[in-house]
C-alpha cells in the first residue's frame, strides 16, 4: 500500500467517524427548535420533554462530533497540506462562513439549554431560530470544499474567491446533505427513544414518521447530485453507476458499494413502516427502531464511500482526469505506515470509550437534566 493511497484512505475514515455524529447533530438540532416551537403553541408538556430529549441527544453527539473534526483538520493539515492551502485561498469564504456557524453554535447550545423553562416558551422558541441558523451554517460553508474538489473553480483563467459560490455542483449537494442529515437524526433519535426501558411511543412514532417523510425527498436530492455528477463529473459519475446504468467504470470498488446503500435504502423504509406501525398499535418497535437507526447510519457511511472514494486516484476531478492525491500528499514529512496504524488503532480504542460513554449519556439518561 502505497503513502499516497494510504493517506488518502484514513482522511476518508476520519471524514466518516465525523459525518456519523454530525448528521445527528444537524438533524437532532433542526428537530428540536421545530418540536419546541410546536410545544409552545399548543402548550403541549409531552412535546416539551420530547424537545428536551433531542436536544439531549444533540448535546451528547457534538461532543464527539468535535472530537472526530479535530481530528480530521489536523490529519488533512498534515498530511495535504497543498490541498489545504488551496481550500484556504480558493474557499475562504465558504470556511468563514462554516466557522461563525462553529463560533456562534456554541454559546446558543449553552443558553438554550440552560435558559429552558427559565424564560418563557415564546422567547426561548425564538432563541431556537438562530440556534438552527448557526448549526446549519456548518455544512452550508464546508460543502463548498467538496464541490470544490469535484468540480475546482480555482484553476479556472481570472479566478477570484467569490467565483467559489458559482460552482454548480453546490445546489444539488447542499440539498442532499441538509435533508439526509435530519433523515438521519431522525431515525437515530427513534431507536434512542425506543431503546430506553421505558420507551417514548409518542416521540419514536413522532421521530419515525418524520424520518419516513423525508425519504421520498431524500431520494429526489440524490437523483438532482447524481445528474450534476454525470454532467460535470463523468469520472465520478462513471464510478458510483458503473456498468448497470452503461458506463464504462474506471474502478470497480465503488457502483458495488453504491447499490447496495440503495438497497439498505429500501430495508430501512421498509423496516422503519413496519416500526412506526407497531408504535401506533401501541406496541414498542424496540428492534425495528433501532435497526433503522443503524441501517440509516449504515447507508450514510456507504454513500459517503462512495461520493469520495469514486476521484481515487485523484483529489481534485476535471471531466475524466485532475490533481492525483500523490501530487498532494505530504514528501516533507513521510509517516511510517507502523505510526499511522498505532494511531488508527489508538483512535479506535477512544472510540469504543465514546461510544459506551454516549451509550450511557443518552440512552440510560444519566446526563443531568439542568
Amino acid at each position: 500500500m502505497n503513502s499516497a493511497f494510504l493517506s488518502f484512505v484514513l482522511l476518508g475514515f476520519f471524514l466518516e467517524m465525523h459525518l456519523v455524529f454530525v448528521n445527528v447533530i444537524i438533524g437532532a438540532a433542526i428537530l428540536t427548535v421545530l418540536v419546541r416551537y410546536l410545544a409552545y403553541r399548543r402548550n403541549d408538556a409531552r412535546l416539551d420533554a420530547l424537545a428536551r430529549d433531542m436536544f439531549r441527544l444533540m448535546v451528547a453527539t457534538d461532543l464527539f462530533a468535535g472530537v472526530w473534526a479535530t481530528i480530521l483538520t489536523v490529519y488533512m493539515a498534515s498530511a495535504f497540506p497543498s490541498m489545504t492551502a488551496i481550500f484556504m485561498k480558493a474557499d475562504f469564504y465558504p470556511i468563514a462562513i462554516a466557522l461563525v456557524g462553529i463560533v456562534a453554535s456554541i454559546p446558543l447550545i449553552a443558553a438554550y439549554w440552560h435558559l429552558w423553562g427559565r424564560i418563557g416558551p415564546r422567547t426561548h422558541s425564538a432563541l431556537g431560530i438562530p440556534l438552527a441558523a448557526s448549526v446549519l451554517l456548518v455544512p452550508i460553508g464546508f460543502r463548498y470544499l467538496f464541490a470544490e474538489l469535484d468540480y475546482p473553480q480555482f484553476i479556472k483563467p481570472g479566478f477570484s474567491p467569490i467565483d467559489a459560490f458559482a460552482n454548480p455542483i453546490y445546489p444539488p449537494l447542499i440539498a442532499h446533505t441538509i435533508i439526509g442529515a435530519v433523515d438521519i437524526g431522525a431515525f437515530v433519535l427513534a431507536a434512542v427513544l425506543a431503546a430506553r426501558k421505558n420507551p417514548d411511543l409518542y416521540g419514536v412514532r413522532l421521530s419515525l414518521g418524520v424520518g419516513l417523510a423525508l425519504l421520498a425527498p431524500q431520494a429526489v436530492a440524490g437523483g438532482y447530485y447524481f445528474a450534476a455528477l454525470a454532467k460535470y463529473d463523468p469520472y465520478i459519475a462513471a464510478n458510483v453507476a458503473g456498468p448497470l446504468l452503461g458506463y464504462d467504470s474506471p474502478s470497480g470498488l465503488f457502483y458495488p458499494a453504491f447499490y447496495a446503500a440503495v438497497a439498505l435504502a429500501v430495508a430501512l423504509g421498509l423496516i422503519a413502516t413496519y416500526a412506526f406501525y407497531q408504535a401506533t398499535k401501541g406496541k414498542a418497535p424496540r428492534a425495528t427502531a433501532v435497526a433503522a437507526g443503524v441501517l440509516a447510519e449504515a447507508v450514510m457511511i456507504l454513500m459517503e464511500y462512495v461520493n469520495d472514494g469514486a476521484r481515487y486516484p485523484y483529489m481534485f476531478v476535471t471531466g475524466n482526469g485532475g490533481i492525483p492525491a500523490a501530487q498532494l500528499v505530504n514528501q516533507l514529512i513521510q509517516m511510517p505506515p507502523a505510526a499511522i496504524y498505532v494511531a488508527l488503532g489508538s483512535t479506535l480504542f477512544f472510540t469504543a470509550l465514546f461510544s459506551i460513554a454516549f451509550y450511557y449519556a443518552v440512552v440510560k439518561r444519566l446526563l443531568p437534566e439542568d
